[in-house]
């Protein structure tokens, strides 16, 4: 990744990005088999913010254009630049907390829900692999916890047997 001082930062295409998660612990990718960059990589869904538009208000579009869902609930993860070698983005990804509908693939490529364990396996978009870096982390962090919590409780279960 390469970061770019400020007065190249006017040149980079604003992206908008969702990270749609499950209750099985998977995230959702898509295909980008009919684009000529990457054509045989995965990309989490979103996609180019409209000058007029707030990141925001981008993905809540784009992911009902491509995804057919509305989004309610969501959380911002900063934003990080990358260079490809002919352009620059600046990633704006979203955590989706809630939506509305069922995602469906309503362009030409295709969904897959991935396990959030083996999103460094998969053929990510380069962009898009600081994203892939915080999610693992942020989610390990949330299953430490989980386990923390549930050793907690069965100790504390333990000693109100033994009352």
């Amino acid at each position: 990744m390469v970061l770019l001082s400020s007065s190249n930062k006017n040149n980079l295409t604003q992206v908008v990005v969702g990270v749609l998660k499950n209750s099985s612990n998977e995230v959702l990718l898509s295909t980008r088999t009919h684009k000529t960059d990457f054509p045989d990589y995965l990309e989490f869904p979103g996609g180019k913010k409209e000058l007029d538009e707030t990141p925001r208000i981008a993905l809540k579009r784009e992911l009902k254009e491509e995804l057919g869902i509305s989004i309610k609930d969501i959380s911002s993860m900063g934003s990080y630049i990358y260079e490809y070698d002919a352009f620059g983005v600046e990633l704006h990804p979203f955590l989706i907390k809630s939506y509305k509908g069922d995602p469906i693939a309503n362009e030409k490529e295709q969904i897959v829900w991935v396990d959030i364990q083996d999103l460094k396996k998969v053929k990510i978009i380069p962009g898009s692999k600081s994203i892939v870096e915080t999610l693992t982390n942020i989610f390990s962090i949330e299953r430490s916890w989980i386990r923390r919590y549930l050793q907690i409780v069965s100790i504390h279960h333990l000693y109100q047997h033994y009352d």
